[in-house]
């Protein structure tokens, strides 16, 4: 017998900032960029994420590698810099 915790993402408090797929999970380009400038999203939160923890681990360092590039490119001075467009 397996017991599966965490299966369903616990997104639902997002669905009226972020775009979420049919199974709740954020959806994200390439960069782990949402449509919303300045939010990421890494891990078994992400649409299409295989849910195993190498990836997850894996996504948030490709995650935080994209933000600080986010954050060296744009700064403070412009606030609409990135997202999937």
């Amino acid at each position: 017998m397996a017991i599966l915790i965490g299966i369903e993402p616990n997104t639902d408090y997002l669905r009226d900032i972020l775009s979420l797929d049919n199974e709740g999970q954020i959806v994200v380009n390439e960069r782990f960029e949402t449509p919303t400038s300045y939010i990421l999203a890494a891990g078994d939160i992400r649409s299409g994420s295989p849910r195993q923890v190498v990836t997850a681990v894996g996504d948030g360092a490709a995650a935080a590698i994209n933000a600080q590039r986010l954050l060296q490119l744009y700064g403070s001075s412009q606030p609409y810099g990135c997202g999937l467009g």
